[in-house]
């Protein structure tokens, strides 16, 4: 009988951590809410329940590095078409993290909450440097950057992902 509980036990366990319910975060720079999800039994992160190729890159505002990788970022989003979220780690609150964006002159959705931060950073395997750039093909981490990432670096991994995986 004590077997059946301990198995009871874990199963309700490994389902609660296993599979997460979506977190929505409100981009500042854009009027849209994006739901995250993420399992880490299949080791996936989708938005907006799909399972579809996007990036996800860490900052932080003093990070001299992340500076110099943002008009890279935009020029890869634009050129490639591929959805590319910006995580700003260290914003006080949602007017810093505006105001950095506007000086930066980032148009790509970008979260500063530390809900987000915490989540997204957990789904990557925790953050230790900034900046850090991971790809994801359908859901699933195809490639995970640290460092300054030259554009044409980071547009060969874009076209592995889009070739597998034609929109």
């Amino acid at each position: 009988m004590g077997i059946y509980r301990i198995k009871a036990c874990f199963l309700a366990l490994a389902f609660l951590f296993g599979c997460s319910s979506p977190n929505d975060f409100a981009a500042i720079n854009s009027d849209k809410s994006y739901a995250f999800n993420y399992n880490g039994f299949e080791k996936s992160l989708f938005v907006d329940k799909k399972a579809h190729s996007f990036g996800l890159v860490f900052f932080t505002k003093d990070c001299g590095v992340c500076n110099e990788q943002i008009p890279i970022l935009q020029t890869l989003a634009q050129k490639n078409g591929f959805e590319i979220f910006i995580v700003l780690a260290d914003a006080k609150d949602k007017k810093d993290a505006f105001v950095w964006a506007n000086e930066k002159k980032l148009t790509l959705p970008m979260f500063y909450e530390k809900k987000a931060v915490y989540f997204l950073s957990k789904a990557v395997g925790d953050i230790y440097g900034v900046p850090v750039l991971s790809f994801f093909e359908q859901g699933k981490m195809h490639k995970k950057f640290i460092g300054l990432t030259p554009l044409n670096v980071l547009e060969s991994e874009i076209k592995k992902i889009q070739f597998k995986n034609p929109l």
